[in-house]
């Protein structure tokens, strides 16, 4: 279901027709065993690629405005400053030109643009992944089947 509702999200983005991205998600970012160190871990082959990965925000902006430039994605809720931070090779630094609204950082998003193996430092952790944006795209909160349509329809 996952896979379809990223498909049918590329298919319909409008920034994102001139240019095809790669549905990827977080376990592609690691691709070799576990037991290989995180710096060495991480996919060469999705450098310079246009993507896009679900994944839920962790502001660097430092602003509560709704709107951010600069942020962690990172695969799991609740990543914040008290907790240890995932590995370099399961956070994206991302960057935009312009601030994007973030309606709600307790629901994930997608987020479309050009990915760059690039280790860095990003606020309180280290990152394995730089992505310059292009488009954030809110994650669907409900989607609607035939079955819970008939389900609502009987209640």
């Amino acid at each position: 279901m996952k896979k379809l509702i990223l498909a049918l999200t590329i298919l319909f983005s409008p920034a994102l027709l001139a240019e095809e991205a790669i549905s990827i998600l977080w376990h592609n970012l690691a691709p070799g065993a576990a037991d290989l160190p995180v710096e060495t871990n991480v996919n060469l082959a999705l450098d310079g690629k246009k993507v896009i990965i679900p994944g839920f925000v962790v502001p660097l902006d430092g602003k509560n405005s709704g709107y951010v430039k600069n942020f962690l994605l990172t695969p799991q809720q609740g990543a914040c400053f008290h907790k240890p931070p995932s590995p370099a090779n399961q956070l994206i630094h991302v960057s935009f030109d312009v601030p994007i609204a973030i309606p709600d950082l307790q629901q994930p998003m997608y987020i479309a643009g050009t990915l760059s193996v690039k280790s860095a430092q990003a606020g309180f952790a280290k990152t394995g992944y730089h992505l310059k944006g292009i488009e954030a795209i809110a994650y669907p909160a409900h989607i609607s089947t035939p079955d819970t349509e008939q389900a609502h329809q009987h209640e």
